[in-house]
C-alpha cells in the first residue's frame, strides 16, 4: 500500500521543524515511541523543546510557540517564573534532596489546609498517580471495603485500580460496569465504572454493590476527555450517594485546582472526604498531595502506621520551595484575570469554527478550554468520543506550523503571563489553520 502524501499543514510543519523531526527519528531508535510520556507521542512527530520563558516555548529549530500546553496544565505561571526560579536555585544551593524533614513541609501543608479546609491532615507525594493511589488506599483502610467507583474517560493516574475504562467503548446510559483495563499487564481489579453526569448509572451501581464500594473517585471535569464538566449538583449527589452507603468521596483536583484558590470543590460547593492535588502546586517540580478528614488520615500516623508511605524524593526540599513560591503568587487576583481571559478565548474559538460552518463544542471553565469537533452539548463520554479527530489533527498540525503549542486532544490552558495580544495571535492562527484544514482535506488512503 502506498503512503498518502502529507497534507499542507504537515508539509509546513516539516519545513519549519527539521531538527525536531530528526531528533524524534533518533529517539525512536532507543526509546519506545521516541518518548517516555505517551501523551507526547503524537503524529507526525512532537516538536522537541529547547527552552521556555513565560508564556512561550522554543524548539530545537529556534521556533517560538505560544504554549497552551504548559506541561499539561502544571505551569500556572508559565515557564521560568521568576520567584519560582529564585526559590529553587536558593534551595539547591542549600543542598539538593536533603533526606530529612524540612520546616517548609509544614509550611506548605498549612497553606494547603487554609485553601482546602477538608484537608485536616495531609501527606505529600511525587505525582498525581501516587496521590490518588494513597487516597484510595486510605479509603479502603477506613471502610474495610475493596471496590472503587470511577467514571468512564476519567484519568486518575497509572495505578492498576484506576487505569480502567479510559478509552473503552462507552456504556449505555443508566448503566455501570466493571472497569475495562486501559493497558496490557494490569492486574484484575474490582473497580466499577459509570457514566459521567449519569445519576441513574451511579444509583444502580450503589444499589447492586453499595456495601462493597469504599469510595467514589471523581474529577470536577474530565481532564482527559474533552473537559466535560460536572453538571450543577452532580458532585453533591455523589457525596450523598457515597455517604448513604457508607462510602467516601475522593475528589481528584490535580488539574482543577487551577480554577480557584480553593479548587473546583469550592466552586461546586461540595465537601469531599479526601482530596488529591498536584500539577500547579509543584511549580514545575514533581510534587503532589493528598489528604482529608483527620480520622481517615490517622492511618498514616505513628512509627508503625497502618499505611506506610515512603519514597526517596517524597516532599524533597527543592520541590517544596518551588511549589511554595508558585502558590504564593496564585491568588484571587490571578484567578479573576485567568477567568476573564479564558472566557474570551472560548468565545473566540466558537466564533472561528462557526465562521467555517464546522460543528464544534468548546468546553472548559476558568483558564482551560477544549475544542471538540462535534455538535454539543458534550456532557458525557459517549458524545465526546464521536468528535471528528481527523479534522482536529489537521487543525492542530496547522497550529503547530503557525507557532501555537496545543494538546493533541484539543485541550489548552492559559498562564498568568499571557496577554490579550497572545490570545489574539492564537485566534488568528486558529482561523488560518481551520481554513487550511477545510480547504485541504486529508488525502484518502
Amino acid at each position: 500500500m502506498t503512503k498518502s502524501p502529507p497534507d499542507a499543514a504537515t508539509r509546513a510543519l516539516n519545513k519549519r521543524t527539521p531538527r525536531s523531526e530528526g531528533s524524534y527519528a533518533r529517539a525512536t531508535g532507543r526509546i519506545p515511541a521516541g518518548v517516555s510520556r505517551q501523551t507526547l507521542a503524537y503524529p507526525p512527530y512532537p516538536v522537541f523543546a529547547e527552552r521556555g520563558a513565560g508564556q512561550y516555548l522554543w524548539d530545537v529549530d529556534g521556533n517560538r510557540y505560544l504554549d497552551l500546553v504548559n506541561n499539561y496544565t502544571s505551569l500556572i505561571h508559565g515557564h521560568a517564573h521568576g520567584p519560582t526560579v529564585e526559590a529553587t536555585i536558593a534551595e539547591l544551593r542549600r543542598g539538593g534532596a536533603l533526606g530529612a524533614p524540612c520546616a517548609s513541609e509544614r509550611e506548605f501543608a498549612d497553606l494547603l489546609t487554609e485553601r482546602f479546609p477538608v484537608m485536616e491532615r495531609l501527606r505529600f507525594a511525587l505525582s498525581g498517580t501516587e496521590a490518588v493511589a494513597f487516597a484510595a488506599r486510605a479509603a479502603r483502610a477506613f471502610t474495610g471495603r475493596r471496590r472503587l467507583l470511577k467514571f468512564e474517560g476519567g484519568f486518575h493516574g497509572s495505578s492498576d485500580e484506576v487505569q480502567q475504562s479510559i478509552g473503552a467503548e462507552p456504556l449505555s446510559p443508566g448503566t455501570f460496569g466493571l472497569g475495562v483495563p486501559n493497558s496490557a499487564g494490569l492486574l484484575p481489579v474490582p473497580t466499577l465504572v459509570a457514566g459521567y453526569n449519569d445519576r441513574a448509572g451511579v444509583r444502580r451501581a450503589f444499589a447492586e454493590h453499595g456495601s462493597e464500594i469504599a469510595a467514589v473517585v471523581v474529577e470536577p471535569f474530565l481532564g482527559n476527555a474533552g473537559l466535560i464538566t460536572a453538571e450543577p449538583g452532580f458532585l453533591a449527589f455523589l457525596a450523598e450517594q457515597a455517604h448513604r452507603h457508607g462510602a467516601l468521596l475522593i475528589v481528584d483536583e490535580i488539574q482543577s485546582m487551577r480554577l480557584d484558590t480553593g479548587g473546583a470543590q469550592r466552586l461546586h460547593g461540595v465537601v469531599p472526604d479526601l482530596v488529591a492535588l498536584g500539577k500547579i502546586m509543584g511549580g514545575g517540580m514533581p510534587l503532589a498531595a493528598f489528604g482529608g478528614r483527620e480520622e481517615i488520615m490517622r492511618a498514616f500516623d505513628g512509627f508503625a502506621p497502618a499505611i506506610a508511605q515512603t519514597g526517596t524524593f517524597t516532599a524533597f526540599n527543592v520541590g517544596l520551595a518551588a511549589g511554595l513560591a508558585t502558590m504564593r503568587h496564585f491568588g484571587a487576583e490571578e484567578v479573576r484575570a485567568l477567568d476573564r481571559a479564558g472566557a474570551r478565548v472560548r468565545d473566540g474559538i466558537a466564533k472561528v469554527f462557526a465562521g467555517y460552518g464546522l460543528p464544534v463544542t468548546v468546553n472548559g471553565t476558568g483558564s482551560m478550554f477544549n475544542i471538540s469537533l462535534v455538535e454539543g452539548p458534550v456532557r458525557d463520554y459517549r458524545t465526546w468520543r464521536a468528535a471528528d479527530a481527523r479534522t482536529w489533527n489537521r487543525v492542530r498540525t496547522g497550529l503547530l506550523a503557525r507557532g501555537v503549542h496545543i494538546n493533541a486532544r484539543g485541550t489548552g490552558c492559559l498562564s498568568t503571563p499571557m496577554t490579550d495580544t497572545d490570545l489574539d495571535d492564537f485566534l488568528t492562527a486558529l482561523h488560518l489553520a481551520v481554513g487550511d484544514a477545510t480547504k485541504n482535506p486529508e488525502p484518502t488512503p
